[in-house]
C-alpha cells in the first residue's frame, strides 16, 4: 500500500491511497485505488486486494474471475467473491467452487475412474465454472443460465460440448449430495458441429503408410482393426502364438473386451519386431509408452510435417480411426450390439457413430425401390424420348 499526494497551484492538496503489489518491479500490478484509511470500507477492500491473484487475463479471487478493474462491476463482484471466500472457511458451504473441488477430489471414486484424458478436459471446464460461478449456489442455476454458458463457448463447439458434458455430470453428482435438487443441464442443447473427427479416407492411409515410421503405422492399424480408444490401444499386450483374440481393459469404463484378431491385422502383428517387452506397441526410443502423453507428442510432431498437411486441413485425427472401425463393421452387416461388443461402446454411441452408414443404406434401399417400380412413375415424355 502506498500514498500519492497531489498538490495544486492554490496550495491545496489531495492524498490518494493505492494498493500496488510488487511495486517498482517488472511484475508490478496495476495500481488499485483504495478509500481513505479512516473510511469503513478501507479494511475490507485492503483484505480483498491481499486475497486476490492475477494472471494474464486479469484478477481472480479464490479462483473466481473478476471483471475488469476499471469496470463499475469490479468492487461489487470482488466483495461478493471475498465474502464467499470467508464463508468457505466454515464447513457446509455448497457453492460451485465447493462442488467442483469435491467432484474432482482424489477421494471421489467417480472422478478417479475417469480416463486421464477425460480428467484433463474436465479440469478445464471446472476452471471455467469456478471462474464464472465460483461463489454462486448450484441450487440457483437454471437451464437458461446453463445454456447461456454453453452458447458463450459456441465458437469452439467441441469445447462447448465438453463443458456441457462436464456440467451435466457435475450437477447430477451434486444433486444426490445436497448441492442442488435436479440436473437442469439435461434440457440444454449441444452446439452443432462439436464432433471434431471424421473417418479416415483412403488418401489418409496412403500418406501414413508412405511417410510414418512402422511403430506409428502399427498403432494406427490397431485402432483401425479394433476400434479402441487411443489409451487402450497403447496398453495392448502382444498376443501369444496361437492366440486368436486380444484382451483390452478399457480405461474409461473399466470393462475388459476380447477382440478377435482379423486375418489382415494378424499380418501387421507378425511384423512387430521381437523384444523382451510384453507390450504390443513400442515408442520411438523405448520398448513401450509409459503414458499416452509420450505417444501424443510423437503423433503431433508427425502431423506437423509437410507430408501431413492434408490431415491438418481436413481435420483428420487419430480418434477418427475408431469411427472407421464402427462404419466398417456396420457396412458388412454387423448389428449394433455386435459392433458395441468389439469397439466397447453402447448401442446409442454406435448409432451416433454410424448414422452416416444408416443414411447411405436407406438411400440405397430407396433407390432400389424406385428402380423396381420405375415403369409406374416414369413420365411419358421420358418414354417417348428414349424409346422405352
Amino acid at each position: 500500500m502506498h500514498r500519492v499526494i497531489k498538490r495544486r497551484a492554490n496550495g491545496s492538496q489531495t492524498v490518494y491511497t493505492f494498493y500496488t503489489r510488487s511495486r517498482n518491479t517488472k511484475d508490478a500490478w496495476p495500481s488499485i485505488a483504495l478509500p481513505e484509511p479512516l473510511e469503513k470500507e478501507f479494511s475490507e477492500r485492503l483484505s480483498i486486494c491481499e486475497a486476490m491473484a492475477r494472471d494474464e487475463k486479469g484478477f481472480l479471487l479464490d479462483g473466481k474471475r473478476l471483471p475488469d478493474l476499471k469496470s463499475k462491476e469490479f468492487w461489487p463482484e470482488a466483495t461478493k467473491a471475498h465474502e464467499a471466500f470467508i464463508r468457505r472457511g466454515r464447513q457446509g458451504i455448497k457453492d460451485f467452487k465447493a462442488l467442483v473441488e469435491a467432484f474432482q477430489s482424489e477421494t471421489n471414486p467417480f472422478w478417479t475412474k475417469l480416463a486421464a484424458s477425460t480428467q484433463r478436459g474436465y479440469r478445464t471446464s471446472g476452471d471455467i465454472i469456478k471462474e464464472t460461478w465460483g461463489d454462486d449456489l448450484p441450487v440457483d442455476l437454471t437451464t437458461v443460465d446453463a445454456q447461456d454458458a454453453i452458447d458463450a463457448l459456441g465458437e469452439t463447439p467441441a469445447k462447448a460440448n465438453q463443458f456441457r458434458a462436464f456440467l451435466s455430470r457435475l450437477m447430477a453428482w451434486g444433486a444426490s449430495r445436497g448441492y442442488c435438487k435436479t440436473n437442469v443441464v439435461e434440457m440444454t442443447e449441444k452446439i452443432p458441429g462439436g464432433e471434431p473427427w471424421v473417418p479416415w479416407p483412403n488418401w489418409a492411409f496412403e500418406i501414413l503408410l508412405e511417410h510414418a515410421p512402422f511403430h506409428m503405422q502399427m498403432i494406427a492399424m490397431s485402432a483401425f482393426f479394433t476400434g479402441q480408444r487411443q489409451g487402450d490401444v497403447l496398453a495392448m499386450t502382444k498376443p501369444k502364438a496361437g492366440e486368436n483374440t486380444i484382451a483390452v481393459r478399457a480405461q474409461k469404463t473399466g470393462n475388459t473386451v476380447w477382440i478377435p484378431i482379423h486375418f489382415a491385422y494378424r499380418k501387421w502383428i507378425d511384423r512387430v519386431p521381437t523384444s523382451d517387452s510384453v507390450m504390443l506397441h513400442a515408442g520411438a526410443r523405448a520398448t513401450s509408452y509409459k503414458s499416452p502423453d509420450g505417444f501424443r507428442t510423437e503423433w503431433q510432431k508427425l502431423m506437423a510435417k509437410d507430408a501431413f498437411k492434408p490431415f491438418r486441413e481436413n481435420r483428420i485425427v487419430f480418434h477418427g480411426l475408431r469411427k472407421n472401425a464402427v462404419i466398417n463393421l456396420l457396412e458388412v452387416g454387423c448389428t449394433e450390439n455386435q459392433v458395441g461388443a468389439i469397439c466397447n461402446m453402447s448401442a446409442q454411441m454406435v448409432q451416433h457413430y454410424g448414422r452416416e452408414v444408416v443414411l447411405r443404406s436407406l438411400a440405397k434401399d430407396a433407390m432400389k425401390l424406385m428402380e423396381a417400380r420405375w415403369s409406374e412413375i416414369e413420365p411419358a415424355a421420358f418414354r417417348n424420348k428414349n424409346g422405352t
